[in-house]
């Protein structure tokens, strides 16, 4: 395919300084009437060095001393176009003064991207906002195999953009491993109708996280939040025990405090109260106590009921895994959409680094990470993930920092959202390959994000307070050519639309609209 259409050429190369090329165009309008010179267009400057593949990041019109206009369009270099036709980073030669400069339509920049290729990598999630400049495909391979973060202010299209993500995923690809921390329960609404079949929605009164699950930190951090060493000792020898005792003498001795073995906490509360009665003065008694006192008042607390949900059943994590993931072979699910609104928010950052860490494992112990890959969306990831190293957030951020350094080697992906990118881990941040970065209007957000996105998105980053909803600046590993991009609409949306409070103060309550129950299910936090 040419890549110097004469209908697309505008001017030529004026002055060549490292990677920022000056124009002068000699039209704004090509006679191609799909495209037009505007920032954030994608161009080649073509001549006898090659082909030289170009954003712009500028464009102005100068008066000479004869009052004639000059238009000058600056240029951001991407990359390259070799002899066989192949897309590269970076040029081997910089273009050549009074080289032509041609605009490039949406089917020659989706040539340069391999979109085109049979390997079934690439998905389609919505067009560049570039007039002509056709849709936008993303390679699933690099979105998840080097994470991703969408960043934007609140309302500017986060959750829309996540499910046109991920119903994109699902319409194209028969087998994804999807997880959803939902915290705020505004997804299973984008996963109705034609999804439901694909899709696992477990609600809050239905989410269940096994205390035995966990190893002797996250036991800690969620029962006893500032144990001191004398009490972790004891838990560590009480709870190991306990699990010994659960499995055949033969295979006690691999068994350790951290191991998922089921064991009961009445149990362990049991032998806390028979050692406390043994000691002899009260001194002695006293570390006994604390332990039974902070134990009774997470157990005895309606709020973690989801932690001993199946005790009863001593529910093992094969099956607990068959479920979450959605393995079951008599009803599979690819999508698993985890209300987690109703978690305290004391203990919210506990169990997301919990599960976090618990898929860690599961795919660790999985010799081939190409079994079954799966993503971990962390929504609202700044309100367990923050920047600040407050020993309330110190064991999420170990899980998910973790999971965001090594997590690829074992097909392990993250896709962090957030409003407050300035508030989220460095660490994650950093290790996120691709970029979708929506509306920001706070400073401090835009200063962030403008230090992480690349040299080449130039000048584009100063419209991020002024972009549409749904549509943003995408840059990275995913997509060869960065720039804006308007994504598509989810069908269904998520349950995350602003409220149309004229349509709600003109017609009043719906029928049936009952106080009552809404403060019933908030006693017995029965949210679903």
């Amino acid at each position: 395919m040419s890549f110097r259409k004469q209908n697309q050429a505008f001017g030529k190369v004026r002055s060549v300084d490292g990677g920022n090329i000056v124009t002068k165009a000699e039209i704004l309008q090509t006679t191609n009437p799909e495209l037009n010179v505007e920032v954030g267009a994608f161009v080649n400057c073509g001549g006898f060095h090659g082909d030289t593949i170009c954003s712009i990041s500028r464009v102005t019109i100068e008066e000479n001393k004869a009052n004639e206009e000059i238009k000058l369009v600056e240029l951001s270099i991407i990359g390259s176009i070799d002899m066989e036709g192949n897309f590269s980073r970076g040029v081997e030669q910089l273009p050549t003064i009074s080289c032509d400069v041609f605009l490039l339509d949406g089917e020659q920049v989706n040539k340069i991207m391999g979109v085109n290729s049979d390997d079934g990598k690439f998905f389609k999630v919505g067009k560049r906002s570039m007039r002509g400049a056709g849709d936008v495909y993303i390679d699933l391979d690099k979105l998840l195999g080097r994470h991703t973060a969408i960043l934007g202010t609140t309302g500017s299209g986060k959750s829309s953009t996540v499910s046109t993500l991920v119903q994109s995923i699902l319409r194209d690809y028969p087998f994804p491993r999807i997880m959803i921390f939902d915290i705020h329960n505004e997804y299973s609404h984008a996963f109705k109708g034609e999804w439901e079949g694909k899709s696992n929605s477990i609600k809050w009164s239905e989410f269940s996280l096994p205390y035995w699950f966990f190893d002797l930190d996250e036991f800690i951090a969620t029962y006893y939040p500032g144990a001191g060493s004398t009490q972790k000792m004891i838990l560590k020898n009480l709870i190991e025990e306990l699990k010994k005792e659960r499995v055949s003498e033969d295979k006690q001795d691999k068994i350790s405090v951290d191991s998922p073995v089921f064991f009961d906490i009445n149990d362990l509360i049991r032998q806390i109260k028979e050692k406390e009665t043994l000691e002899s003065t009260q001194t002695k008694k006293d570390p006994w106590n604390k332990l039974l006192l902070k134990l009774n008042s997470v157990n005895d607390d309606s709020r973690y009921d989801f932690l001993k949900k199946d005790i009863e059943s001593e529910l093992s994590l094969s099956s607990y895994f068959n479920n979450l993931l959605g393995l079951n072979n008599s009803d599979p699910s690819y999508i698993t959409i985890l209300d987690l609104s109703g978690l305290p928010a004391e203990v919210r950052s506990v169990c997301v680094g919990i599960l976090s860490r618990l898929c860690f494992d599961f795919r660790y112990w999985d010799m081939d990470p190409a079994n079954l890959p799966l993503a971990l969306v962390l929504e609202e990831a700044h309100s367990y993930i923050p920047e600040e190293s407050s020993s309330d957030y110190s064991l999420c951020l170990q899980r998910i920092e973790k999971v965001a350094k090594e997590g690829r080697k074992y097909g392990l992906s993250l896709l962090v959202v957030t409003q407050r990118p300035s508030n989220v881990s460095p660490t994650v941040l950093s290790q996120c390959g691709t970029f979708i970065v929506l509306r920001l209007t706070s400073d401090l957000d835009q200063n962030k994000v403008k230090r992480i996105l690349p040299d080449i998105i130039g000048n584009q980053s100063n419209i991020l307070p002024s972009l549409r909803d749904r549509e943003a600046l995408v840059t990275g590993d995913a997509v060869l050519l960065p720039g804006k991009v308007l994504f598509d609409e989810p069908s269904p949306w998520p349950k995350s639309n602003d409220i149309k409070f004229h349509k709600s103060w003109s017609e009043g309550p719906p029928a049936g609209y009952d106080v009552v129950k809404i403060v019933e299910d908030w006693t017995q936090r029965q949210k679903g």
